[in-house]
């Protein structure tokens, strides 16, 4: 049986497929971009870390991406990790008549909770059981696509949008009435697809950092075995402000020191390495875990009768974090020029399908 291909969405044909345009993009690619009653997924991420060591994550969600259904099933989550490693998560789930989401521009409510801006400005509500996140967020690069912004899977596709590659946020968290002042640097990205993800994709290495003067953000995505396994790299660098982008046609991405993670199962690559050759210069960009501070199998964190039917279809998902060094190296002509170091990274390996091996 031939294989499926898998690739970038980088020809003239998918910039008009996703009806964008090189190098530009506009608010309307961060609005709400499926329709309801099609089988499919979206949602809006944000994170952010603060001044006071804090992190917070949120999420605003259309579908559940790993059952793809015709109506909407929306939540909203939100998570603080408090500089002791300890994470406290909030979930709001509610009815289809509760969600709404404009197409001009990011406006998602989900009940009380919303997301809303314009590339440049962002504000963000969540509240749950006695806390409360009003932020906003405020852009400090240009919004950033990489191609056409998506990968292709056959004739399916995961697309993503990094709407926000670097921010500063400010705002308020409160808890049982207890409000305290917060500032930080933070980023939003947009995702949606047609397809189940654990069906594209078997793995995908994904991590974002500010390294001294530079912000980069990285993907590597690995294909299903239906698409023979395919690598599929991204990387955005920022150098002083100007972006510079690579993909599978200026990029090598190299891993070494693998192991087993004993709690998950799961191959993981302790070292990273992306060479992104760009018009002036080439930089490369290594990760080098120093622990894992998050692992679990999917299966775990699920009940009833999703965790059921998980078992029975053989799902063997996993997510991990790690925290280590980050390093970018700048080259001109063969020559090191510059160099920085984030000792405190943080990145994730997202792993929807059984080892390659099995």
């Amino acid at each position: 049986m031939a294989k499926m291909i898998a690739r970038a969405a980088n020809k003239p044909e998918d910039y008009a497929r996703f009806n964008v345009t090189p190098n530009t993009i506009l608010p309307r690619e961060d609005g709400m971009l499926t329709k309801a009653d099609e089988k499919n997924f979206e949602w809006w991420y944000f994170d952010a870390n603060l001044t006071d060591g804090r992190n917070v994550v949120a999420t605003f969600m259309t579908k559940d991406p790993f059952n793809l259904s015709t109506e909407l099933n929306p939540w909203v989550s939100f998570e603080v990790t408090d500089t002791d490693g300890k994470t406290t998560s909030y979930r709001e789930d509610v009815t289809a008549q509760e969600f709404s989401a404009r197409t001009d521009y990011c406006d998602v409510h989900i009940g009380k909770n919303y997301l809303t801006g314009d590339l440049k400005t962002y504000t963000l509500h969540f509240e749950k059981d006695g806390f409360a996140a009003d932020l906003t967020i405020k852009n400090t690069l240009s919004s950033w696509r990489p191609a056409a912004g998506a990968n292709l899977f056959g004739d399916k596709q995961f697309s993503w949008l990094p709407a926000v590659p670097a921010a500063d946020v400010t705002g308020t968290l409160t808890t049982n009435d207890q409000t305290s002042d917060i500032t930080g640097k933070g980023y939003h990205d947009h995702n949606w697809g047609d397809e189940l993800m654990i069906k594209m994709m078997h793995h995908w290495y994904w991590g974002r950092a500010d390294v001294g003067n530079y912000k980069v953000i990285s993907t590597e995505t690995t294909a299903e075995k239906a698409y023979n396994y395919s690598k599929l790299p991204v990387m955005m660098i920022a150098d002083h402000g100007e972006i510079i982008s690579g993909d599978d046609s200026n990029m090598v991405v190299e891993d070494s020191d693998v192991f087993v993670d004993e709690n998950t199962k799961k191959p993981v690559q302790k070292n990273l390495k992306y060479t992104v050759k760009g018009e002036k210069n080439t930089y490369v960009v290594t990760y080098n875990m120093d622990k894992i501070i998050s692992g679990f199998k999917m299966i775990d964190e699920m009940t009833g009768i999703k965790k059921l039917l998980a078992k029975l279809s053989g799902f063997d998902g996993a997510y991990l974090r790690f925290t280590g060094t980050i390093k970018v190296t700048k080259y001109a002509d063969n020559k090191i020029v510059d160099e920085a170091v984030n000792p405190d990274g943080i990145w994730e390996l997202m792993y929807f399908g059984k080892t390659i091996n099995e």
